[in-house]
């Protein structure tokens, strides 16, 4: 079921996307301040493919890329759906 709660029906299919192939987005806690933020991710299989290599990168987001809403004012006014968010889908973030 797709999770329809963010601010327009693109982010909400990348949201959902986290873990597969091609691009999804997912919420990220900065390590020194511990405040959310979005990233933009691609991967080229799905997290559950164990064969051959697995190519992933990640890119910071400041607006949606499908609506232009301003991501840090969402983060806000969402807070307990953005934290619930990242506890769900923190698995596929990468670490560094």
């Amino acid at each position: 079921m797709e999770n329809a709660i963010f601010c327009c029906g693109g982010l909400s299919r990348a949201i959902n996307n986290a873990g597969d192939s091609g691009f999804s987005a997912l919420i990220k806690m900065s390590r020194y301040s511990k405040t959310f933020f979005f990233v933009q991710q691609y991967r080229n299989k799905d997290n559950d493919d164990k064969t051959g290599i697995l190519t992933t990168g990640e890119v910071g987001i400041k607006f949606c890329p499908w609506c232009g809403c301003d991501l840090d004012i969402f983060i806000n006014d969402n807070f307990e759906l953005i934290k619930e968010t990242y506890e769900k889908n923190k698995e596929f973030l990468l670490e560094f």
